[in-house]
């Protein structure tokens, strides 16, 4: 079949993001022997201009479109993507009369909803790798795609006449040998020029149970990893292809479980491959040994998701750890010689003024190179927080859906935007992206113009950058600012 899949994602702040799982799908699709062809809205000046092109050109007989993202999970900066989305669906199905398959990470997580909304002709929840190539196989032999584990027919999940969904399908460890992403489907000499780093993912899955979370819902509860050895052979290929770069692995958690990582790095050293990389990392057995064998094998820094640095408000967010483990984990990768980022989440259920100033205090002592903290907390369906607010009564189930829904305990919601403001202000490293724009499209298009690659949390760390960051928190508002209709408190 003539397959054209399209990438939906438009974001460019504060990188664009190329579409890594929508390149697996294409790998899947060539191997299967169909004939693939893309079309990415990230840097078009008229998108949908240049899809109808596109479409008439190639005339597909079957469409994938990637919904990677609901909305930016920022509060009161909420940017909703679904009107982005409805046009591109309004624009496939105007130009050609191929059946248009919704999918992607922000389409598993509200498959239904997506469904309903957007008109599509079939949907694939989950990775697609799997399920996209069973629906077109069936597609192909006339058949009823219907029972397709992952696959969802119009009128919602299938089998017809079940509301629970459907299993997702998930590949067996052993599913990622022999397939590689096909990156020559999409420009990603450019996605670097942009974003400044490639990127690379070696595992899938978590068996974590933060609160908020929807990896473990979309991947599964348990790791499915790569083997080192065929994770360096990919970056290889890639610095050789497209000449050095940095990488960021894009796995949820890079340093868990114990021994994944190391191995990783260790090919790394064996091969003497000089790359600079980054990723996430979670503070659980994260210490000086990890930390001094990731420095040598090339990180330059990791985010950390803290969460918090409060005991009570680790537990109310579900975290497996304490505030001690938090500051043994950023005490050793500074020791390191690495850079660290927290990342941390405020106004969750059990927040209090009292774990707020705690949890900022001890950013303070710990000194990283730069904190990105969230102001309410993103409900989806289905994860233990939002589950649980549900079963206490102090969320509607209808009120979590398409419509970005944030929680924030009420005890701080007046207390949090003039605070965490002023708390930036004294820091100057602090990024806050539901309060204050973290970049302009122009600073960004500069930066990497004059060669600065690799995440841009990371420029903060130099003395005469955090002043010019701390002025736009020069006038310390206590507002949440003015509400808007495509956003939600609850």
């Amino acid at each position: 079949m003539r397959v054209l899949l399209v990438s939906a994602n438009r974001e460019r702040i504060p990188d664009p993001i190329f579409p890594l799982g929508l390149a697996y799908v294409g790998a899947a699709a060539r191997r299967a022997g169909h004939r693939v062809a893309t079309a990415d809205l990230c840097f078009a000046r008229r998108p949908l201009q240049a899809l109808r092109r596109q479409v008439v050109e190639f005339r597909p007989e079957l469409v994938g479109l990637s919904l990677r993202n609901v909305d930016n999970a920022a509060y009161p900066l909420t940017v909703d993507y679904l009107e982005r989305h409805r046009e591109v669906v309004d624009c496939l199905h105007a130009s050609s009369d191929a059946p248009v398959v919704l999918g992607g990470s922000g389409f598993s997580i509200l498959p239904r909803e997506y469904m309903r909304v957007l008109g599509g002709d079939w949907g694939v929840a989950g990775e697609g790798e799997l399920a996209f190539m069973a629906l077109l196989a069936a597609l192909a032999d006339g058949r009823e795609p219907g029972g397709i584990p992952g696959v969802i027919a119009p009128q919602g999940w299938t089998p017809a006449g079940t509301d629970a969904p459907a299993p997702l399908p998930q590949a067996a460890a052993d599913g990622w040998h022999g397939l590689r992403p096909a990156r020559d489907l999409f420009d990603y000499g450019r996605y670097l020029r942009r974003g400044g780093m490639g990127n690379v993912q070696t595992k899938s899955g978590c068996v974590f149970k933060c609160g908020y979370c929807t990896y473990p819902l979309l991947e599964g509860r348990r790791f499915r990893a790569r083997e080192a050895g065929d994770v360096v052979d990919e970056i290889e290929s890639l610095q050789r292809d497209y000449g050095s770069h940095p990488i960021f692995f894009v796995d949820s958690i890079l340093n868990f479980p114990p021994g994944h990582l190391e191995g990783i790095c260790e090919e790394l050293l064996r091969r003497r491959l000089r790359l600079r990389w980054s990723g996430y990392a979670t503070p659980v057995k994260l210490g000086m040994e990890q930390a001094r064998l990731m420095a040598r094998a090339g990180c330059e820094g990791v985010e950390l998701g803290s969460d918090a640095a409060e005991d009570g408000q680790l537990r109310h967010l579900g975290k497996s750890f304490d505030a001690a483990t938090v500051w043994r984990a950023n005490d050793a990768l500074k020791a390191a010689g690495l850079r660290v980022c927290h990342s941390v989440i405020f106004g969750a259920p059990g927040e209090t003024e009292a774990s707020v100033r705690a949890t900022c205090g001890a950013l303070r002592a710990m000194r990283p190179t730069a904190v990105v903290a969230m102001t309410g907390v993103r409900l989806y369906p289905g994860t233990p927080l939002t589950e649980g607010l549900i079963a206490a009564g102090r969320v509607a189930r209808a009120d979590v859906g398409l419509t970005p829904a944030f929680y924030i305990e009420s005890a701080v919601a007046g207390f949090l935007p003039g605070y965490l403001r002023q708390q930036a202000h004294a820091a100057g490293n602090w990024v806050l992206p539901g309060l204050a724009a973290p970049l302009l499209p122009a600073s960004q298009r500069l930066l990497r113009a004059l060669g600065v690659s690799g995440p841009l949390w990371r420029l903060l760390r130099f003395s005469w950058m955090r002043p010019l960051h701390r002025i736009r928190f020069r006038r310390p508002g206590t507002s949440w600012g003015v509400p808007h209709p495509r956003r939600k408190v609850l």
